[in-house]
């Protein structure tokens, strides 16, 4: 038997991803008297990991799966109101795009657009309106981009990581600028140096930092979480450039 933190491990249940530009199924781990073959794709409590981390497999899940429970809201939906239209929307279909958003956050732009698309496919027949752009369609329901309620729970977590709300082992991916040179704004973070896009650029280490800095001076000096919360709620985002809201 194989154990790990006192607990009988199941060598049954063990799977294995290596991570890279090529797919390495030919790869075997062993571990004992077991052999672990590496898979292209792992799910991992509910989120599909790929092994060029890419997640379209688990993006590409969550959009039919909401989809389809769309497509029921619509044939049920000349029994109910707006706002039953809206609680069934806000309850079902957008919490399949609100699990572990920060894992898969740095998706390409076709898995952005994808899952934008339906939620504007249902704000307009909530809304029975089939003319305005998808901009008016947010502003008349007051919902956020999905874009940017990701962009909400990473300033939230931002938020719990700098004040030592989070686990310890996520406490180093964001450090203070203590440089005392710096009048302007206060409680800061350093921008990490990156070399690349893939694994620098888009990251949490990078983004969060970069988030946090871009936010409102009285956001970041708060020295409450249930204020941050609410600030963070009211907040309809940023002119952000990256390719995610290009």
């Amino acid at each position: 038997p194989i154990y790990y933190n006192v607990m009988r491990a199941n060598p049954d249940k063990f799977q294995g991803l290596l991570f890279g530009q090529k797919s390495n199924q030919d790869f075997a781990l062993n571990i004992g008297q077991y052999n672990i073959t590496c898979e292209e794709e792992v799910k991992l409590l509910g989120v599909t990991i790929d092994f060029k981390l890419k997640f379209d497999k688990h993006i590409s899940d969550i959009c039919i799966k909401a989809s389809r429970q769309l497509n029921v809201l619509k044939r049920i939906g000349h029994y109910l109101n707006r706002s039953c239209k809206l609680l069934i929307y806000h309850s079902f279909i957008l919490s399949n795009f609100g699990y572990c958003p920060l894992a898969w956050h740095f998706c390409n732009q076709g898995s952005v657009q994808k899952m934008e698309r339906i939620q504007e496919r249902a704000l307009r027949f909530i809304y029975d309106d089939y003319i305005s752009s998808y901009q008016n369609l947010l502003s008349k329901s007051n919902f956020p981009s999905l874009h940017i309620r990701r962009l909400k729970t990473m300033a939230l977590e931002a938020y719990k990581i700098l004040h030592k709300q989070s686990p310890v082992y996520l406490h180093d991916l964001l450090v203070r600028n203590e440089n005392k040179i710096t009048f302007r704004y206060n409680n800061q973070v350093i921008i990490p140096r990156v070399r690349t896009t893939t694994h620098g650029l888009n990251s949490f280490r990078y983004s969060a930092a970069k988030l946090w800095n871009e936010l409102p001076d009285n956001f970041r000096t708060t020295s409450s979480f249930s204020q941050f919360k609410r600030l963070i709620e009211n907040w309809n985002g940023f002119n952000c450039k990256c390719r995610a809201c290009k």
